[in-house]
Formats: structure tokens, sequence, C-alpha cells
């Protein structure tokens, strides 16, 4: 048996909590508020595709540093690592998911990961440029069947050659 949806207004409590009298919007928003507001949702989207280009930049820099020093992979391998971590954490938030899954399949083999072979190296340098590819092409959402298949392509060579 399904219950019938009820709307229940908001109580004074609640909306005063919610809305900020003295500077803040009202309940019902103005076409002047909402701009307001988009401008800086906009300007977070902005902050947040430079912050992902660093960190892109990053990986690539650890990358290179990893596959042409044997002195100090491991940092760099803890640099993809927590680079990685981070770009997983950021992609959600602003209608990056695939960005996110890429990130996290990155994190994932390369988490308990000593100085990487060289076929281990490819497949960490294509998870990035498949993390450049989001970016570069802003696909937001899960992206077509083909970014699918190659995420999948991607966890699969990541769980051949993890160890």
């Amino acid at each position: 048996m399904t219950k019938k949806p009820v709307f229940m207004p908001p109580s004074q409590e609640l909306r005063r909590k919610a809305v900020n009298f003295k500077k803040g919007f009202k309940l019902k928003l103005e076409p002047e508020e909402i701009k307001k507001l988009e401008a800086v949702v906009e300007k977070a989207t902005d902050q947040f595709t430079v912050e992902v280009a660093d960190k892109l930049r990053g990986l690539r820099v650890a990358l290179n540093d990893v596959a042409h020093s044997q002195i100090g992979a491991d940092q760099a391998m803890q640099a993809i690592r927590t680079i990685s971590l981070e770009i997983k954490g950021m992609g959600g938030m602003f209608k990056y998911p695939l960005l996110t899954a890429f990130a996290k399949s990155l994190n994932d083999f390369t988490r308990d990961m000593g100085v990487p072979t060289p076929i281990q190296l490819d497949i960490i340098a294509a998870q990035i440029d498949a993390l450049y590819v989001v970016m570069g092409n802003r696909i937001q959402g899960s992206g077509s069947k083909i970014e699918m298949q190659l995420l999948s392509a991607l966890e699969e060579a990541a769980r051949k050659y993890r160890h």
C-alpha cells in the first residue's frame, strides 16, 4: 500500500532559519535574486574548472617524475593518489560524475602501488588522459556510451595489471 504524498508547509521556525530577513533572499525569489544566485554558481563553476586544470597539470608532472626519475618516484606516486582523490571528491559536486568515476578508477588503481611497471604507467597515463578529455570537452553527467566503454576498459586494465 502506497501513501499519497502530502504537502506540508514549512513551520515558521524553519522559515526563519532558512531566510535571512536582514540581507538575504525571500522565500519566493525575484528575477534579480535568481540572477545573483546564478552568478554565484557560475563563479564557483569557473573556480572548479581552474582548480581541476591545476590538478590535472599536477598529475602530469607527477607521472613524468615517476616515469623519468626513480628517485622520488614514491613521492610522485603519493601525489598521484592524493590529486586523484581530490578530483574524485570535486566532480560530483559540479555535475561531473564521469570525472569522479575516472578519478576514482585512477585512485583505486594506484592505492597500494609502489613504483609502477611500464604497463602500469601506460594505464595511469591513459586514466589521466581520460580526465583531460572529460574536462576538455566539458562532459557533464555520465557521458555517452563511448565514455562508459572507455571507463569500463580502463577499470578492466587496472584490475588485470594492479599487482
